[in-house]
Order: structure tokens, then C-alpha cells, then sequence
């Protein structure tokens, strides 16, 4: 399947290497009298705990580490965690989470992910808002695998909880001013200042962050550079401490990236070879005639001719409040979410009209918990709590296509192409409308039974209740200046889902006329589809649904530094309605995606070794998944269905180990083996006959790495009187993977990434008081060319799309702390 590289027999190496560094690592702490390491308090299970005595896979990452390591955004997280990865296609406010091979194949806005992102417990479901909040950090929490208890809303693979900093009392908080500038004009200030505004009872926090670069991607032909950062954020934090009992904190979040979006890269993979008709296309061409692999570019190089905007706004505000007494507490968190979302891209990533979209989406959502979490004295202890949460979402996207006329040597390339080119030439746009209102309403509870003071078990169980609507749709034809030409969705009354009915001149439209003689009727239709312009919609939908998902797990105690703990769980992820393009009105069951489900069992262990200076943790899990939402795209059409089922089993470990005083070393390791035990898509192969499927059982799951591995040393190179120089360097390898269900059959053997690595350094002075601190950095420093998304887009234009990862980053920054 994955084909071979001379990175396979690393493996062997990198696995025994592991193991002998652990050895000696445990070794080295046996006979140097190395500290302790830092306890990690994290909220995972919706109260403090250490991350050491929670029976649950999280990594934990405190503001210290997140600026030790240089962590600048959410895309930067994934170094340091086993089994997960995060993308950036679309720049630093768009990140795309996989956690143990779960991932989002679907890149409409109206769509969920299957990883839940929270704010300071506020569930953000738009993925453009998931960037938005990353300043001003306190602590970032990853959980991994299904939370169909706490959590439930859309976490079939795992959750990122984001918890910003509070404005505390009697000086626990602090302020600072963090500014720097690096590659590509890249400049960044980040600041954040709190007092008491009544000693004891009121605090507030004001927190800021900038950052703009020019791009690293350039444009032939141009003075601007393309994949560029322009975001500015604002956070007012306030902390009421009502009474001895009651507590409120407020945050209210602002933020906006406004700069020029990323374009992908076209490879052409129309194959003229041996026609004779190749000319300077090298080869190959896309549907226009563009070949990118004959115009000498570099990787991070594009001649696209449109690429406009992409501005994403996020106004988030969160109202915690506390009730505590001595044996429980009563916790409402409310939350108020209004994210925008636009991008002008240029989809076919050439210099002609091929394919342009204008992407844009409107989201409102209001969420509210309501829990009771007790803190008995004895062996049982309860949370138990009531959700709700609203969504409504606006989408507006307008294709344009075929702006210039299709190259005729494509008809040779593929003579099934030819009866639709009188079709390209005078398409025009499409432009589609959606709007969906989504609710969610669960009760849940999780209860702890400590049988003895090492032996405990969890139980937890959710009751969801979603329902989502879609209230209004249309699908209509433009011409290229935006006249209305007519409506597919209402007005498509053919009975065929396409753009249009071509004349049956192909061999298969031929042979399927032999073969069924009344479809012949079908063709007094030629032509488009559509039928006169309208905005009025396709007939509402309403899908409810109806689910319990939990867990069960129990845990042991070996001693005070060891732990054992396995589980069983089930989550859910809710349904959706095709964000993509079709052409014809649809019932609720072609219309709608139905909800994906996993059922995970997990066996794993935490230990602290060495009077606490190192720290192992491993897990292993088996994932039974099933109904995954996929969008498979066929020619200018996009299918949201669901897979069947799919089969994920893994391993994971990570250590920390403080060697000596100066030395610290972080290392993760993950290992997966994915497969779909039931899948079947369209063939993309076939154009004239968009009924064939194929069946794609035993290939293996998008973004699902076999290996991958981290590793991080922070070494004290001098220290003084003054102050100290420290040393980080850190290294990520990220196995062959593949974007595409596809894996390598049906024209889909290009769209993977061939096993990289990744290697990052910083070089810091701190001063002794931690007053102020100096850093020089540098990013993918071999300048590694690697791709973290590509689809396949043959069948309707002629081409694959790549979107390349960030080039080489480097720079310096300053931060002061008073």
C-alpha cells in the first residue's frame, strides 16, 4: 500500500534507541541526585488533579513549557504528543487536529470536528475560531481518545482544552510584555497586565497579542507574498470573589486575522505522454492546459492569479461561576460564541480561471453547563451536570469555474471529457447558500467508587440529545458577472444529481443505452439541469437524534508512583448535512451524514521513578469505529456519507526524565495500525459513470501515521549570578501517511507524505529573578518540503492539490515580566 523509503529501516534503530535512552536515563537519575520534576495540575475531569493521578491519556503543557519550547500557536503542540497531529493549511487560526488516526476528512465550515476544542470550557465548534484564543496561556490540556462523558459534544477523538490565565489575588499573577521578529518580516508583541481593583474581592486581567509576516509563499509576478499572518487579539479577564462561598470570572475575547490566504499547489495529472500532443506541458496538464512541473518553480512558489483574503473574526465570552462548600461545588459555566469566516482562494492554484472559490460562513452559538461536582469524605464521589448548546450557522460560497475554456487535449487525454466541454466553456459560477440550526441538550454524570485507597473505578454516563435543521438551501447557476442563470436546488426536476445531461456519445452512455433502453428518455434533457433562478430553498430537514455514550474504567495503585488503569468508553460524534455542492433537492437520507460512533478500550500505566525526577507513561488502545463522515469529492459535486467502519489499534509512551540539575530531556512515542473493515466510495476514474463504486476495505486511515516520534532536550549551557543560558532542542518524525481513503488505488497515489522530520532549536538567557529573558529560534531548520494536506481533483479539473507546510522559520524575541 504506502510505498517504501529509505527512512523504513530507521525504525529498528529509533525503537532500540528509545529503549537504551530510557535505560540510561533511569540510570543516570539512580546515581546523579537530579530534582524533581514539576507537578502538572490539570482540569481534565473537570476538577484540579495532578495528570499523574487521573486514569485517563493527557498531556498537560504549563505556560513555562509552552515558552520554553517556543510554542507559538496550536499547530506548534503536536511536537510534544504522542499519536496526534496538527495542520495549519490555512494558516495559524485554522488548525486541523488527528488524535490516534481520528481526523476530519471534511473541509466544509458547516462541519464539526470529530477533536472538541474548548476555551476555558466554552466548546467552540466553528474550526475557524479554533486558533483564535491562543495567548495569554495558562495551560493547554490534550486528552486523547473518545470523552462521551464530561465532554460528549463531537469528541470521538479526543479534546484540546485551552485554559487562559485568571486575574488572581494578593500578587499571584503577574504582568509581561513578550515582543519579537523574525523570517519572512515576521513581527509579534505579546502583552498581559492584571491588578486588584478591590483588594481581595475584584481583580482583572487586559491580555493582547499581534503577529503579522509578509508570507512564505511566493508569487510569481507580484510584490505581495501569499500564506501570510495578520492577527490581533484582546482578552479582559475579571475575577469577583462574591463571598467566602461564591466566585465568578469572566472573559471576554476579541480577535481577528485579516491577510492573504495560502495557495496550493497544482500537479497537473492529465497524462498526454506518448500522444504526441505534449508541447511544454512536461507531460501533464490540468484541464486548462496549466503544467506546473514544466515551469521551473519552487516548492514554496505559486503563479496563482487570485489569491485574495482570508479574514476570520471571533468574539467569544465566558462566564464561569462557583459555589463551593466544604463537600461539593456548583459550577455554571455560560458561554457566548460570534465567529466569521471569509477567503477568497484560489482553488487550482495556477494562473488561470479554473477554479476560484470565495468561501464564507457566519456562526452563532450560545452554550451552557450546569454540573454539581462533590468532594465527600469516604469511598464514592459524584459529578453529575446538565448541557445545552445552540448553533446557527450561515454559509455563502461561490464557485467560479471555467473561466477560461477547457485545452482540447484533454479529450484525448480522456475521451469521456469531451461531451461535457461544450458545457465548461459557458458554465459560469455556482452559488450556494446554507443555513443550519443546530441544538444539543444532554444530562450526564460520572461517579468515582474508591474501594480501598489503591483500587477505584469510574463510571460515566451521557444522554444526548442533538437536533439539527436545515433550514434553508439553495443552489443556483451564475454567469462569471454574477447575472442568475438558474437554480439546481429548488428548480432541478431531471431527476439527475449533475450540472448536466450530456448527448450519449461515450462508449459507456452507449452501452448503458443497449442495455437499459428507457433511459433514453432521460436524454430529452440535455443540457443543464437547472431550472429558472430562484432564492427560495429546498424543502426543510430535520434530523434528531438520540444517544448514550460513557465509560467505565478502573484503576490501580501499586504505590504512591505507580498506577495501572484501563477502560472501556463510547463517543459520539453528531451528524451533519453536505456542506458540498449537488444538484438536486435530497431527502434527509442522501442529505445527511448520519452520526459516527467509537467504542475505545484503553490499558495503561503512570509511574514516577527516581525519587520523581523521571516519569513514564504508556497506553495502549483498540478502537472499533464506525459510520466515519467522509466528504468524497466527484467531478464538480461533493458527497458527505458515511464509511461503514474501520478498525484503530495503537500504542503510545512518553518520558520525561530531569537527568541532572541542567539537563532535561522529553521524549513521546506513538505507534498506529489503522484500517477500514468496511468502506465504499465513488470510483473518480470513471467520469461518465458516476454510479461506480469501489470497494476500499483493508486500506489504511487519513492522517494516521504508522510511527511518530518526539523528542526534546533543554540543557543549561552557563549559569552566572546574573542569570543562565539555556539550549532547547527538539525534533518531530512523522511517518508515511495518507490524505486520502483512497490510499494508492483509483489515481490517488499522490495524495500522501512521505515520512519527514522536523528539527527545532531556541537559545535563551534568563535572568535569575525571571525578570526578563532573551531567545533566538529557528523552525524546520533543514528546511524540510513537506505537504499537510492534498485532495485529489483529477476527475473534475484535472489536477491534485497539495498545501504545503511551513518553510524555514527563524528569529528572536524578548519577553520582561514585572
Amino acid at each position: 500500500m504506502v510505498r517504501s523509503n529509505p527512512t523504513r529501516p530507521f525504525y529498528t534503530r529509533l525503537l532500540l534507541n528509545t529503549g537504551i535512552s530510557g535505560i540510561a536515563l533511569l540510570a543516570a537519575s539512580q546515581t546523579v541526585a537530579a530534582p524533581a520534576l514539576e507537578e502538572v495540575l490539570v482540569t481534565a475531569q473537570k476538577r484540579s488533579e495532578s495528570a499523574q493521578d487521573i486514569p485517563i491519556a493527557v498531556t498537560g503543557v504549563t505556560a513555562d513549557m509552552l515558552d520554553k519550547l517556543g510554542f507559538e500557536n496550536a499547530n506548534d503542540v503536536s511536537a510534544q504528543v504522542p499519536n496526534m497531529q496538527v495542520s495549519g493549511p490555512y494558516g495559524d487560526v485554522q488548525p486541523i487536529f488527528s488524535i490516534r488516526g481520528v481526523s476530519m476528512s471534511d473541509y466544509s465550515s458547516n462541519q464539526a470536528s470529530p477533536i472538541g476544542v474548548y476555551v476555558d470550557e466554552a466548546y467552540l465548534a466553528p474550526v475557524y475560531s479554533h486558533g483564535a484564543s491562543f495567548f495569554d496561556i495558562e495551560r493547554l490540556e490534550v486528552l486523547r481518545g473518545p470523552q462521551g462523558t464530561l465532554y460528549g459534544k463531537n469528541t470521538t477523538g479526543g479534546a484540546i482544552n485551552i485554559i487562559t490565565r485568571t486575574p488572581g489575588f494578593g500578587g499571584e499573577g503577574g504582568s509581561f510584555i513578550k515582543a519579537g521578529a523574525g523570517s519572512y518580516g515576521a513581527t509579534s508583541i505579546e502583552g498581559g497586565t492584571e491588578r486588584e481593583l478591590i483588594p481581595g474581592v475584584l481583580a482583572a486581567r487586559i491580555a493582547g497579542s499581534m503577529k503579522r509576516d509578509d508570507g512564505y509563499v511566493n508569487v510569481v509576478g507580484q510584490d505581495t507574498n501569499a500564506a501570510q499572518t495578520d492577527f490581533k487579539g484582546l482578552r479582559l479577564g475579571i475575577n469577583w470573589l462574591i463571598s467566602d462561598k461564591i466566585d465568578a470570572v469572566l472573559k471576554i475575547t476579541q480577535s481577528k486575522n485579516d491577510a492573504l490566504s495560502t495557495p496550493p499547489r497544482n500537479e497537473a495529472r492529465t497524462d498526454l505522454r506518448g500522444s504526441g500532443l505534449e508541447g511544454d506541458s512536461n507531460g501533464f496538464i490540468d484541464y486548462i492546459g496549466y503544467s506546473r512541473g514544466s515551469r521551473n518553480l519552487d516548492f514554496h512558489e505559486t503563479e496563482s492569479n487570485a489569491i485574495g483574503a482570508l479574514v476570520t473574526t471571533s468574539d467569544l465570552a465566558v462566564l464561569t461561576m462557583n459555589y463551593s462548600s466544604d463537600s461539593y461545588t456548583i459550577t455554571s459555566v455560560s458561554s457566548y460564541l460570534d465567529a466569521d469566516y471569509y477567503q477568497m482562494a484560489d482553488t487550482d492554484g495556477s494562473p488561470n480561471g479554473l477554479l476560484e472559490i470565495k468561501w464564507s460562513s457566519d456562526s452563532l452559538s450560545f452554550s451552557q453547563d450546569l454540573r454539581f461536582t462533590s468532594n465527600f469524605d469516604g469511598m464514592f464521589n459524584i459529578i453529575a451536570g446538565v448541557y445545552y448548546g445552540s448553533e446557527d450557522l450561515y454559509m455563502q460560497n461561490i464557485y467560479d469555474i471555467f473561466d477560461q475554456a477547457p485545452d482540447l487535449r484533454v479529450g484525448y487525454a480522456k475521451p469521456d471529457t469531451i461531451p461535457i466541454f461544450p458545457y465548461l466553456i459557458d458554465f459560469g459560477m455556482i452559488d450556494q447558500r446554507l443555513e443550519t440550526e443546530k441544538t444539543s441538550a444532554a444530562a450526564y454524570t460520572q461517579m468515582r467508587f474508591d474501594f480501598s485507597a489503591n483500587f477505584g473505578m469510574d463510571i460515566g454516563l451521557r444522554y444526548t440529545r442533538d437536533e439539527s435543521k436545515l433550514s434553508y438551501l439553495n443552489i443556483s447557476r451564475l454567469a462569471n458577472d454574477g447575472t442568475p442563470q438558474g437554480s439546481y436546488v429548488p428548480g432541478n426536476t431531471t431527476g439527475v444529481d449533475n450540472a448536466w445531461i450530456t448527448l450519449p456519445i461515450t462508449v459507456f452512455d452507449i452501452q448503458n443505452l443497449l442495455a437499459n433502453p428507457g433511459d433514453l428518455a432521460t436524454y430529452q434533457n440535455t443540457g443543464y439541469t437547472h431550472g429558472a433562478y430562484t432564492l427560495d430553498s429546498a424543502p426543510e430537514l430535520n434530523a434528531p437524534e438520540k444517544e448514550f455514550t460513557g465509560k467505565i474504567g478502573l484503576d490501580y495503585r501499586v504505590n504512591d508512583d505507580f498506577m495501572v488503569y484501563g477502560s472501556a468508553s463510547r463517543g459520539y460524534r453528531a451528524g451533519s448535512y453536505n456542506g458540498g455542492v449537488y444538484y438536486q433537492p435530497r431527502p434527509l437520507e442522501t442529505a445527511y451524514a448520519s452520526p459516527e460512533y467509537i467504542d475505545a478500550y484503553e490499558v495503561g500505566f503512570k509511574a514516577d521513578m527516581a525519587e520523581g525526577s523521571v516519569r513514564l507513561n504508556a497506553a495502549a488502545f483498540l478502537y472499533d469505529y464506525t459510520n466515519q463522515q467522509f466528504i468524497n469529492v466527484v467531478g464538480i459535486s461533493n458527497f458527505l456519507e458515511n464509511a461503514g467502519g474501520s478498525q484503530i489499534m495503537g500504542l503510545e509512551a512518553e518520558l520525561w526524565a530531569r537527568i541532572t540539575e541542567r539537563l532535561t530531556v522529553q521524549s513521546a512515542i506513538g505507534l498506529l495500525d489503522t484500517e477500514y473493515t468496511e468502506l465504499t466510495l465513488a470510483n473518480t476514474e470513471t467520469i461518465a459513470d458516476q454510479e461506480d463504486r469501489v470497494d476500499l476495505s483493508g486500506n489504511e486511515l487519513i492522517s494516521a501515521p504508522k510511527l511518530n516520534f518526539s523528542v526534546s532536550i533543554d540543557y543549561d549551557l552557563l549559569i552566572t549570578e546574573y542569570g543562565y543560558l539555556s539550549v532547547n532542542g527538539n525534533a518531530n518524525f512523522q511517518d508515511d501517511q495518507w490524505y486520502s481513503a483512497y490510499n494508492d488505488q483509483y489515481g490517488y497515489e499522490n495524495i500522501r507524505q512521505d515520512a519527514y522530520w522536523l528539527y527545532n532549536g531556541r537559545l535563551s538567557w534568563y535572568a535569575n529573578d525571571g525578570s526578563y529573558s532573551v531567545s533566538v529560534w529557528g523552525k524546520n531548520l533543514l528546511e524540510e518540503e513537506y505537504d499537510s494536506y492534498a485532495i485529489n481533483l483529477q476527475a473534475g479539473f484535472g489536477f491534485d492539490q497539495y498545501l504545503a507546510g511551513q518553510p524555514r522559520t527563524y528569529g528572536m524575541e524578548v519577553q520582561v515580566k514585572f
